[in-house]
């Protein structure tokens, strides 16, 4: 949760902050409220978790294969969702979102007391659905840190360093994680060839 004064309970779906130092970083966030969906995100995380992608990426605990909510129905609904709320305050990135646009990774993680999100960048623009209270991620570069609460989502620009260090949490958290690339074949093989060189060196 980021904390905003006089919150206007109509808009608080289509909030970004933005934040200007030596460059300006703008975080679009919000509430997904269908309790119905992100309880089949969690139940299909719990029963798909890929036990060789545990300890394999930054996520230092469970994880599903990268792309498995990609065509998922639920997923589909989630970022048309994203779509129609956020084309007119972020057009940029939303408005004729899949002719500029694709979605090339879609995958859940589990978290348990001791596991953590190791420190790391995304070329490409970077969503999270947190679908329970999520361990307090740190944004180093920007000096901020989001404390998620169940339903929220966080889409961040690239390069933004993020992750957080091992939880002490005695519950599990789950979280739905997808990125966002440049619908261009140059691009997103650019951002393929990028990710195989960052796993080898983990």
């Amino acid at each position: 949760m980021i904390n905003i004064l006089d919150k206007n309970k109509i808009n608080e779906h289509k909030n970004s902050l933005v934040i200007t130092y030596p460059r300006k970083v703008e975080i679009i966030f919000g509430t997904y409220f269908l309790p119905e969906l992100i309880h089949q995100f969690i139940m299909e995380i719990k029963n798909n978790l890929n036990s060789n992608m545990e300890n394999y990426t930054n996520v230092k605990g469970g994880m599903t294969d990268w792309t498995y909510f990609l065509n998922k129905p639920s997923f589909t609904k989630f970022i048309t969702y994203l779509i129609n709320n956020h084309q007119t305050t972020h057009p940029d990135l939303f408005q004729y979102f899949f002719s500029k646009n694709i979605i090339s990774d879609a995958w859940g993680n589990e978290i348990k007391k001791g596991d953590l999100v190791s420190y790391h960048e995304h070329p490409c623009y970077h969503g999270i659905l947190y679908l329970t209270k999520g361990c307090d991620l740190i944004l180093p570069e920007l000096n901020l840190k989001i404390t998620p609460q169940p339903g929220e989502y966080y889409i961040f620009p690239p390069n933004i360093l993020h992750g957080f260090d091992a939880s002490k949490n005695e519950e599990k958290r789950y979280s739905l994680i997808f990125n966002m690339a440049k619908n261009s074949p140059a691009i997103y093989n650019l951002e393929k060839e990028i990710k195989k060189i960052h796993e080898k060196n983990s």
